[in-house]
């Protein structure tokens, strides 16, 4: 009967592993190849293919991601061949049967994996100081170690930890090196192309920590995934110890003999129970978030007249208390309204009509909506909601709401006020306060109509006139500029950091020069009686979004490299076409014109959307031409050629030109298609479509139908087929030998990130 180890005989034994292992060159080649990757990981900014952090400012921040996830993924590979040739090594060298009838051989590979794990705390501890060495003294970038060590700890270290305890497990259950290779590979590769967060147990799904926004919107769900992946991982190995050969037996015999040290069963039922809990309860994702419903029906027969809202934000616990009322006007026999809500929202109260009926609400099975019933006979009704939580979003990441200490991000579709699923052809009056933490400056939609402080949290109050609800908030450590463009008043408000590069760059002349574009060559800008906002957001909303009064670009567009001035006075300024910084700066302020154009077309006038017909086209086709009155025509040859290149894709396609063998393809699949094809439509074929139109017009004539029309249907609805015979044409004119853009052979390196949210 073999002798169990003693407790200090076994640290004796540890001791030795972690002795004779550190003299393997195996080892040693394992150490250096990890804590290279880490340093390399440095400049994963220079290395990424995201054509949006081209060029994107190397501070404490934005490097602090790159080196835990390149030492993650070489570390785990590295790992995990060590792991399996050393547990094979008494297999190997024929000397198991031995060791078997010696000592508790369960108890040894428990010691063995101890020490393999204790040079993966070495290896990551020598990789915290090699990274610290390199970034100060050699790139000269300030080091901030709760952001890098946390980053190494949480993400590197941890997915070590995972592989040996994976790859423990997994040789113990096949007694087999390739068998176990094989199986680690399979989980190695599942994780890193999975769009599922929890299965990312190597790195992680966010890309890049945000320069003012604070790391944790993305690091929770890093810190959940781990949570999850050391019940999986520890389940495995304790599996595997279930599974171990004993005396030359075979795995049923020997499940028996293991099964008798009740420990082992009991630890892996516990630990596998503990997996499914904890992926069951998983807390932030809604998969039934309609972020993704572009079709939602409202009922036209009941109009939203007023909202009043009070809001209070609480960062610490990244949660939010809110009491909304809704007045809205009906027609009889109506006898529900339907609310988009948030998941993570709970409805602590409501009444309609100032009588309390908790009965009268049903959640919508499949989805985030609820549906309150309401008088039929009522010709106006009042809805008042209390509710609580914290938000879910509909992905791990581009997420469009989050609060968090260092800012607060909270579009209309992240539903922080629930939406109702209501038609208005007239003015909406909403009236709100938020409040939050007073170190923080809030930006609110419409106009600011009063501050108030107490117990260290500010008030903001806000009143709006606008035919759609949509509102959002949006809050940091900002700077505000206030400038004039035509009569136009615009705030900007950008992170303190970021301040050297926008006024090195000039983009306050840029902000300026578009508005005034517009107002040229559209009308005037519809909110008259509000302030333009334009608001840095972070990087965990890629691209840009535009609602009342309030334009938000992604923090990559203020903050790039400064390698040399570009543009401080915006008159003088030629692109290089030969420089990927010169065409990116392009493609930013192409992005800013993009999302401003939205104030005239999606919240000045309502675009119907019927792809391909929308405001997105609109707003590319202006971003468009005022990109080329402000650079020339050689730098804003690219946007056509893109849009032309990526139409030529979509009709190249073999399910678009065989529509009916979409019903072949798994549902996710088709959904996928039919999004990235109803994308290019928007994005690309629209304003292909519009240029088309200003080729059969010209263009001042076209300049000026449009300008006619802004005018005609400001504040209203606007359908394709209005829009059509506003300009005097149909859709067989447009289709005809449509526009293919020109051929400049350039490539697209400033393609703009796409945002699919407005």
């Amino acid at each position: 009967m073999a002798n169990r180890i003693p407790f200090l005989s076994g640290f004796s034994f540890l001791f030795n592993e972690i002795r004779l292992i550190s003299r393997s060159k195996l080892a040693l080649m394992s150490i250096f190849l990890a804590v290279l990757a880490t340093v390399l990981g440095l400049k994963a900014i220079d290395y990424t293919n995201e054509r949006s952090l081209v060029g994107l400012a190397k501070t404490s921040f934005t490097v602090a991601l790159g080196p835990a996830q390149y030492a993650a993924i070489a570390g785990s590979l590295l790992f995990a061949v060590l792991t399996l040739m050393l547990l094979s090594k008494d297999h190997r060298n024929n000397s198991t049967s031995l060791l078997n009838t010696s000592c508790n051989y369960s108890q040894l590979l428990v010691f063995r994996t101890a020490a393999i794990l204790s040079i993966g705390i070495f290896t990551v501890v020598l990789g915290g100081i090699a990274l610290y060495a390199v970034q100060v003294f050699v790139l000269e970038i300030t080091f901030d170690p709760v952001v890098s060590l946390s980053s190494l700890l949480v993400i590197t270290l941890a997915g070590i930890f995972f592989t040996v305890l994976i790859c423990s497990g997994l040789y113990l259950i096949t007694e087999n090196l390739d068998i176990s290779f094989l199986a680690y590979s399979i989980l190695f590769f599942m994780s890193i192309g999975s769009s599922n967060y929890l299965l990312k147990w190597v790195q992680t799904s966010a890309v890049m920590y945000s320069d003012f926004g604070g790391i944790l919107p993305v690091f929770k769900f890093v810190l959940y995934n781990r949570l999850l992946w050391t019940f999986v991982s520890t389940g495995i190995f304790a599996v595997g110890l279930l599974c171990r050969r004993r005396y030359e037996s075979n795995l049923s015999l020997s499940l028996k003999l293991n099964a008798k040290q009740l420990w082992i069963p009991v630890l892996v039922l516990l630990l596998l129970g503990a997996s499914l809990f904890v992926y069951i309860n998983e807390p932030y994702i809604n998969r039934n978030d309609s972020v993704f419903k572009t079709e939602l029906k409202a009922n036209e027969n009941v109009k939203l007249t007023h909202v009043s809202s009070n809001v209070q934000l609480f960062p610490v616990n990244q949660n939010l208390s809110a009491r909304v009322l809704y007045e809205f006007e009906k027609e009889s026999g109506i006898e529900y309204i339907d609310f988009i809500t948030n998941s993570g929202l709970h409805i602590k109260k409501f009444t309609v009509n100032g009588v309390e009926a908790p009965n009268s609400l049903k959640r919508i099975k499949g989805t985030d909506r609820v549906r309150l019933e309401v008088p039929a006979e009522s010709r106006n009704v009042t809805i008042d909601i209390s509710y609580a939580g914290r938000l879910k979003y509909p992905s791990s990441i581009g997420f469009p709401g989050y609060i968090s200490k260092e800012s607060i991000y909270l579009l209309e579709n992240s539903h922080w006020i629930f939406e109702p699923l209501t038609g208005s052809q007239d003015m909406i009056e909403i009236k709100g306060s938020v409040t939050a933490p007073k170190n923080l400056v809030m930006v609110v939609p419409g106009e600011l109509t009063g501050v108030l402080e107490e117990h260290g949290r500010k008030t903001w109050e806000y009143s709006a006139l606008s035919n759609d609800f949509s509102p959002g908030v949006f809050a940091g450590n900002y700077e505000v500029k206030k400038m004039l463009a035509g009569s136009t008043e615009i705030e900007f408000y950008y992170s303190p950091k970021h301040r050297a590069y926008i006024e090195a760059l000039g983009i306050e002349n840029y902000l300026i020069n578009i508005v005034s574009y517009y107002e040229k060559n559209i009308g005037v800008y519809p909110y008259q009686e509000y302030p333009l906002k334009i608001v840095e957001s972070s990087i965990y909303k890629t691209g840009g979004h535009s609602t009342l009064n309030i334009v938000t670009v992604s923090e990559y567009v203020f903050n790039r490299e400064l390698g040399r001035e570009i543009g401080g006075d915006s008159d003088s300024f030629s692109p290089d076409l030969t420089s990927l910084k010169d065409i990116t700066f392009v493609g930013d302020m192409d992005l800013l014109a993009h999302e401003i154009a939205h104030q005239w077309w999606g919240t000045g006038v309502f675009v119907e959307e019927n792809p391909p017909w929308s405001s997105e086209g609109l707003a590319d086709y202006l971003a468009y031409k005022y990109i080329t009155e402000e650079f020339g025509s050689y730098a804003s040859a690219y946007i056509p050629a893109m849009w032309k290149g990526r139409v030529d894709s979509m009709e190249n396609s073999y399910y678009y030109a065989n529509p009916k063998m979409l019903e072949n393809l798994p549902e996710k699949q088709r959904q996928k298609y039919e999004m990235e094809t109803r994308k290019i439509e928007l994005y690309s074929q629209m304003p292909m479509l519009l240029l088309r139109a200003e080729e059969l017009l010209g263009e001042d004539s076209f300049f000026i139908k449009l300008s006619d029309i802004y005018m005609d249907y400001r504040f209203k609805s606007l359908s394709y087929e209005e829009f059509l015979s506003s300009i005097g044409l149909s859709e067989a004119d447009l289709d005809e030998n449509p526009v293919k853009g020109k051929e400049t052979g350039t490539e697209e390196t400033a393609e703009r990130e796409a945002v699919f949210d407005e």
